[in-house]
């Protein structure tokens, strides 16, 4: 994974920040090498460990041709979700801390399809669909360059079609 100071990075805990440098700091009496992201949503600098960023979902911005291969998956027919909610819930939340592009705009389009098959969503599954759904909002707002409305708007549209397809 190839990023660099000054580039775009997504976080599946924060969405979108600004890598704005590599720091080293010591850590239980051992130099550690951290990216420094600065959220803009939450104002805040985060310190992520180099070495395991990669395991954590961290990665560049997603390219606006890989958005919209993304979003041709979107309208693809949806997976069915395990009925137990302990197993739909690890499976819903492993994709969504990977950090996939895919993998987040498939969560968004299988839980929005699950009343087709009579699966009704337990407040479990709606916080995952919101965190997904904010972390999709968020970038294509950067990757597409436009503003958080116009990305709320593409995003409602999108589901708004996938629900009466």
């Amino acid at each position: 994974m190839e990023i660099n100071k000054g580039d775009l990075v997504f976080y599946p805990l924060h969405g979108v920040g600004l890598l704005k440098d590599r720091v080293t700091r010591l850590y239980e009496d051992k130099e550690k090498v951290y990216f420094k992201v600065y959220f803009e949503e939450i104002k805040m600098d985060i310190y992520i460990p180099e070495n395991s960023a990669e395991q954590q979902g961290i990665r560049p911005l997603t390219s606006p041709e890989v958005l919209e291969e993304s979003k041709s998956r979107f309208f693809e027919k949806f997976s069915k979700l395990p009925l137990l909610a302990s197993e739909r819930k690890k499976l819903l939340e492993k994709k969504l801390k990977s950090g996939d592009i895919f993998n987040i705009t498939e969560i968004i389009r299988d839980l929005v399809c699950a009343p087709q098959y009579e699966l009704k969503l337990g407040s479990q599954d709606k916080s995952i669909l919101e965190a997904a759904c904010r972390l999709l909002k968020n970038e294509l707002r950067y990757a597409l360059n436009i503003s958080d409305d116009k990305a709320s708007e593409s995003l409602k549209k999108s589901i708004l079609l996938l629900k009466y397809k």
